[in-house]
C-alpha cells in the first residue's frame, strides 16, 4: 500500500520541526532513499505572494530550512524555487520576506528564479514550465495546509502550479476557466513534473477563503511526508473535511495513475491523531454540478453559478494593481479601488489569490444560492 506518514508538531522551533521531519521520513526509508550524493534536489515551496509569515500563506522557512539540510546530508545540492501567484517586481524581495534568502545563506542552498522556460505539450495543451524543473534530478514539493477559493483545497498537487512562471499561469486559467477543466490541466502539471517527493507544512495553515492573505491561519499541528503526491493531498483533504471526489484535481490524478486518491489503497503510520483537526472552515466554492448534463446546458449552468470576486472591504484597498495584473480576462481596471467587469470573469479567484490586503472574497449569485450551492 502506498504509505503516507504523519506526526505532530506543533511549533516552528527549528529543533522540534528537525526532530518531526526525521519521525516523517523514517517509514519512507529517510532521506536517503530519495537523495544520493551528487543529485541536484529542486525544493518547491508554496510562495505565493510576499506576505508576512504570520498569515500562513507561505511555507515556512524552519521547514524549507530542515529539509534543505537533510538533503544536504544526503550529499544532494539544493536549489530553491518558485514562481509566485503573479508579477513579482523584485524577485530578491519575494526570497526576502518569505524567508528563503535566510534559508539559502544557512544552508548553502541556491535561489533559482522561475523564469526562463521549456515547453512542453501534453494532451493536446501546451504548457510551459520552469526551466530548473527539469534540470533537476529530484523534485521535493513543500505545501502549505490551506483551503482555496477555487480547488476547495489546495496541497502537494495544487502546489506544482507554480512551476508555471509569473503570468504564463493565465494563459492556464485563460484556456481552463470551469473548476474541472482547471482540474484537468493540474493533472497535466503533475503529469509533467512529477516530484519524488512531498512534505505537507501543516503545522499552522489556513482555513476559509485561503489560499493567499484572504485566508484565517489556522493551527493544525502537523507534518506529513509521502513519495506519492496525490495520496498525501488525499489523506489532508479528507482530514479538513472535503469528500471523496470532491477535490476534482486529486481524482483527475488519480483516474489517470498518477498516484493513490482511494483511503482504502492508503497506509497512514505515525500519529493518526495528529490528523484530529476538528471542524474546519471550508471556503465558498460553488459544487460542481455533476448530474451528467448536454453541453448545451452544463456550460451555461456553470456560467450562471460560477462564483465571482467581491470587495470585501473597499476602503482597505491599497490599489496595488496586482488583481489587475493577475486577471488572465482582464475584467480588472485597476484604481483604489478597482473595477471588475463580471461578464468577463472566469472564476479563477486569482484576484482573491494575489490581492496582499486580502480583501477580495468569493461571492456566490442568486442561482447558486437558489440552487444551494456552497
Amino acid at each position: 500500500m502506498t504509505v503516507v506518514s504523519v506526526v505532530a508538531c506543533e511549533t516552528y522551533d527549528p529543533g522540534a520541526v528537525r526532530g518531526a521531519l526525521e519521525a516523517a521520513l523514517a517509514p519512507l526509508g529517510g532521506m536517503g532513499r530519495f537523495v544520493r550524493p551528487g543529485m541536484r534536489v529542486l525544493l518547491k515551496p508554496n510562495l505565493i505572494a510576499p506576505l508576512p509569515l504570520d498569515r500562513a500563506v507561505t511555507t515556512h522557512p524552519t521547514v524549507v530550512r530542515a529539509v534543505a539540510e537533510m538533503v544536504r546530508e544526503a550529499g544532494g545540492e539544493v536549489w530553491i524555487g518558485d514562481s509566485p501567484a503573479g508579477p513579482v517586481g523584485n524577485p530578491d524581495s519575494l526570497w526576502r520576506r518569505t524567508g528563503m534568502a535566510e534559508v539559502a545563506a544557512a544552508t548553502g542552498a541556491r535561489l533559482v528564479p522561475f523564469d526562463g522556460v521549456e515547453w512542453r505539450r501534453l494532451r493536446g495543451q501546451d504548457y510551459f514550465i520552469a526551466r530548473p524543473v527539469f534540470a533537476a534530478d529530484l523534485i521535493i514539493t513543500l505545501p502549505k495546509l490551506k483551503t482555496h477559493t477555487l480547488t476547495l483545497y489546495t496541497g502537494a498537487v495544487k502546489n506544482l502550479f507554480g512551476t508555471i512562471p509569473g503570468t504564463r499561469k493565465r494563459e492556464v486559467h485563460f484556456r481552463a476557466p470551469a473548476v474541472p477543466d482547471f482540474s484537468r490541466a493540474l493533472a497535466d502539471v503533475l503529469e509533467l513534473v512529477r516530484p519524488g517527493l512531498a512534505i505537507m507544512d501543516g503545522v499552522v495553515g489556513q482555513e476559509g477563503n485561503g489560499p493567499g492573505a484572504g485566508g484565517t491561519p489556522r493551527k493544525y499541528g502537523c507534518l506529513a511526508a509521502s513519495a506519492d503526491p496525490v495520496a498525501l493531498d488525499t489523506v489532508l483533504s479528507r482530514a479538513i473535511g472535503c469528500r471523496p471526489g470532491e477535490v476534482l484535481h486529486l481524482a483527475e490524478a488519480a483516474a489517470r495513475g498518477l498516484g493513490v486518491g482511494d483511503l482504502e489503497g492508503i497506509e497512514v503510520v505515525g500519529d493518526r491523531r495528529a490528523l484530529d483537526f476538528g471542524p474546519v472552515r471550508l471556503p465558498v466554492v460553488q459544487r460542481v454540478l455533476r448530474v451528467p448534463l448536454p453541453g448545451w446546458v452544463a456550460a451555461p449552468l456553470r456560467r450562471a453559478t460560477r462564483v465571482r470576486p467581491r470587495l470585501t472591504a473597499p476602503a482597505d484597498c491599497v490599489g496595488c494593481g496586482r488583481c489587475a495584473e493577475a486577471c488572465p480576462r482582464e475584467a480588472i481596471t485597476p484604481g483604489r479601488p478597482p473595477r471588475f467587469q463580471l461578464d468577463l470573469c472566469v472564476g479563477c479567484m486569482c484576484c482573491a489569490e494575489i490581492c496582499p490586503q486580502g480583501v477580495i472574497a468569493p461571492d456566490r449569485g442568486p442561482l447558486a444560492r437558489l440552487l444551494g450551492l456552497r
